[in-house]
């Protein structure tokens, strides 16, 4: 097939959402297909095979898989294949300005679009029903930007304008957005099951409303969101997303959005990345991390640097000061640290075995940089721990400066000259390396005293910035590129 692949194999697996749940009625055509498992939990394995043949031709095999994964003698396979997608339809929501349009044939008829309309008023009511801050204009403009929200940004658009659901458009869109907010608060308190539910079914009678197709009664829906960030304010997306994650739904969300990334505990997020062959999937997985190592991710990622999650190199770093003199010194020799999916951290704040930890589960490549002192040497000892001592693994992943800290690092790699000149001391009065060092901090900062020395590796050339330097960020550019040889 030059090179093409010509054989898929995917299992899925369907786990009940409680104990016992899998001898309700819903499920009853499934009986034959239920795994038992030694976590108390019965499972469905479904297996899904594809071969592409040498004309285009594509032959596709359905099996249930038993515990030690063989396949179930059935008779039925198709149908309860069927049955599983019945139960569990995707429904794919995607930013309507990359979605066809309807024709007008297939739209729905009004008394579908009146439906919607009337489970608004009623949800509105409901919430009213019980003392609320918000007045009955201002739940209509909330739900109108709720309406806005499902069917502009996130569903197909038919080409009708009569059959917008909302008719009367909230002239202050941002006030709307506001609302919205507090409904989602008000939905989420606790004992509020009731609203959650008529919003769900106010969603699926939504997306019918658009032209899906009709779900079943007993469906419980995987909503699939591509992109949401595409067109929303990161304020509307955190709105949009609080709303989305109300609905009693599985959902798996795509996004190159830090932003959202913020929003989402680290456990629930899931990296993909495109490697030669195939296309590989990370995350922490069920063991997880401890609550203290989570906490500090969850500080120092999540919240500040989300970002790096796209990342495919980190380089650890001790402090703020290196930060920017690996960020500067790497541009000077010509690496675009942001272009190669390489992110330079500081991991004081952290700890530096969280970081790496987290790192490793969720398939970030990884170099540490630490000083020559006695917190360095400890920090060298962690990473050399991780890797098992292994010296191979070492020269990957760890570079130690032969000096205290960067400072003196610099000094002695013939920068003394600028410290000299920050801490205003002439070059030819005898003074104690760490003095200068100190005098020159304290009449800028450190920081800065990092810039003006990369700053002067500028002027000076690449052949100017340390032997050392350069090699680390050859091996942290390799490291990024998937250690291609």
């Amino acid at each position: 097939m030059h090179g093409r692949e010509s054989h898929l194999h995917i299992i899925l697996t369907f786990r009940e959402a409680a104990a016992g749940h899998h001898l309700g009625r819903r499920y009853r055509n499934l009986s034959p297909v239920w795994i038992a498992g030694n976590d108390g939990f019965h499972r469905i394995y479904y297996r899904l095979e594809g071969e592409l043949g040498d004309e285009g031709t594509v032959l596709t095999l359905r099996s249930f898989l038993d515990a030690h994964g063989q396949p179930l003698a059935l008779d039925e396979i198709d149908e309860m294949a069927m049955n599983i997608t019945r139960l569990n339809p995707v429904l794919r929501l995607r930013d309507a300005r990359f979605m066809r349009r309807l024709r007008n044939g297939s739209m729905p008829e009004m008394p579908e679009t009146e439906m919607t309309a009337r489970q608004l008023d009623f949800l509105a009511r409901e919430l009213v029903s019980r003392p609320q801050n918000l007045t009955d204009s201002q739940l209509r403009q909330g739900l109108s930007a709720m309406v806005q929200l499902l069917e502009h940004y996130f569903s197909e658009q038919g080409a009708v304008a009569h059959q917008r659901l909302m008719r009367r458009r909230s002239h202050d869109e941002q006030r709307s957005w506001r609302y919205l907010d507090v409904i989602n608060r008000m939905i989420d308190k606790p004992g509020s099951r009731s609203h959650r539910m008529i919003l769900l079914g106010m969603f699926s009678t939504l997306l019918q409303a658009k032209g899906s197709v009709a779900l079943d009664r007993d469906a419980r829906p995987l909503l699939l969101v591509e992109d949401p960030e595409t067109r929303l304010h990161p304020i509307m997306l955190s709105v949009a997303w609080h709303l989305l994650n109300l609905l009693p739904l599985q959902k798996i969300t795509t996004t190159n959005s830090g932003e959202l990334l913020s929003l989402t505990p680290v456990e629930q997020v899931c990296r993909l990345v495109r490697e030669s062959s195939k296309v590989a999937a990370w995350r922490l997985g069920p063991g997880g991390m401890n609550a203290e190592d989570s906490r500090r991710i969850a500080f120092h990622i999540r919240f500040n640097r989300a970002s790096s999650l796209f990342s495919r190199c980190w380089l650890l770093v001790e402090g703020e000061t290196e930060v920017w003199v690996m960020n500067e010194l790497a541009r000077q020799c010509g690496h675009h640290f942001d272009a190669e999916g390489v992110k330079v951290i500081e991991f004081a704040q952290s700890g530096l075995r969280p970081l790496i930890k987290f790192a490793r589960r969720m398939g970030i490549e990884w170099h540490v940089l630490v000083d020559g002192d006695d917190a360095g040497k400890k920090y060298a000892a962690t990473v050399r721990g991780l890797l098992d001592n292994d010296r191979d693994q070492e020269r990957d992943h760890l570079t130690a400066l032969p000096a205290l800290d960067m400072e003196h690092f610099m000094y002695r790699q013939g920068f003394s000259d600028v410290f000299h000149r920050v801490a205003q001391i002439p070059e030819n009065v005898p003074m104690n390396l760490r003095r200068v060092i100190t005098k020159a901090i304290h009449r800028s900062s450190k920081p800065d005293l990092a810039i003006e020395v990369a700053l002067e590796a500028g002027r000076r050339g690449v052949d100017a910035i340390p032997p050392l330097l350069r090699k680390m960020f050859s091996r942290v550019l390799w490291l990024a590129r998937g250690r291609a040889d």
